[in-house]
């Protein structure tokens, strides 16, 4: 029933007040702000990956309405974990190139994993790790808040180094969720929160590496999503006002609603690493988000 039926049949009804309707009406939500994500674009010095940012940068830029402020959701350059210095180097080289001519909107940068430079050359090396990324992408630590347009956003870290067994896992280190509680705290309940990270918190695409293999052996791949998740999601209970989280990693658009929260996995600009422009059944692009007062947010992806 829309407003123009339901004060027509408030009218039939004389024990029903023109004020009893209007304050059943749900009040009309305000958008605070429209923000752009962008993530996975393994960038490398070559004309097809350098030509594509570019592309994909103008698409933004170019909206009838545009996004205030770009969050880039990590893995901007192709590989540094398994490349020597002069080849992280061209990478970054190429990275700043693109931004500083074509991006003139705010980015707000997440270290991906491979972003990471763990190339055995490292060792010692005072860019080794997470350095040279948080260098190159110009923010002041690794995970930060930031207040904006009446929003409060989060960027978190996903990616941990590991001695044994692969080379990184995806969780919060003891430190970080030490500030994680800290913030949340500091920032209440009322100011909506949106929380970015590089790995999903949680995600819908390991049914992907799970189908086919028997259930009873079902163990969810690493790297696929955070293993502290129960945790994070347990402290988001806390706070009513945190409803989104936005994540790259998988290269896939994928949306899972849970415990009142939003996680929102959005795609990539690189598509199949740039060697086609889908990577199961998601084509090369990015995302628009809408923002409202009530804390709630529409997602539209974008392909350029």
């Amino acid at each position: 029933m829309n407003r123009r039926e339901l004060l027509k049949t408030a009218a039939l009804l004389p024990w029903l007040s023109l004020t009893d309707v209007t304050h059943s009406l749900p009040s009309p939500r305000k958008r605070l702000t429209r923000i752009a994500y962008l993530g996975d674009t393994h960038l490398m010095p070559r004309r097809k990956p350098m030509k594509g940012l570019a592309q994909c940068l103008h698409h933004i830029q170019n909206q009838t309405d545009k996004p205030t402020l770009i969050l880039n959701g990590g893995d901007s350059i192709m590989d540094s974990v398994s490349r020597n210095r002069r080849d992280t180097r061209r990478q970054w080289e190429a990275w700043q190139t693109v931004l500083r001519a074509e991006c003139s909107l705010p980015v707000e940068h997440c270290l991906g994993n491979h972003d990471v430079w763990a190339h055995e050359e490292s060792v010692n090396d005072p860019l080794a790790g997470k350095n040279w990324a948080q260098e190159q992408l110009l923010f002041s630590h690794r995970y930060r808040s930031f207040d904006r347009d009446g929003w409060h956003f989060i960027i978190l870290d996903s990616i941990q180094p590991k001695k044994t067994g692969g080379w990184y896992s995806t969780h919060l280190d003891d430190e970080q969720l030490d500030w994680l509680q800290t913030d949340l705290k500091k920032t209440g309940t009322r100011t909506p929160i949106l929380v970015l990270s590089h790995v999903p918190i949680i995600s819908g695409r390991i049914g992907n590496e799970l189908s086919g293999t028997d259930p009873s052996q079902w163990v969810i791949p690493d790297g696929a999503m955070h293993t502290d998740a129960p945790t994070l999601i347990k402290l988001f209970g806390q706070y009513p006002n945190l409803k989104t989280c936005l994540s790259g990693h998988r290269h896939v658009l994928d949306d899972v609603r849970y415990a009142g929260v939003h996680h929102l996995c959005n795609g990539a600009v690189s598509g199949n690493w740039w060697q086609s422009k889908t990577f199961r059944g998601t084509r090369r692009g990015y995302a628009l988000l809408d923002l409202y007062d009530d804390g709630t947010t529409e997602r539209t992806y974008v392909t350029y």
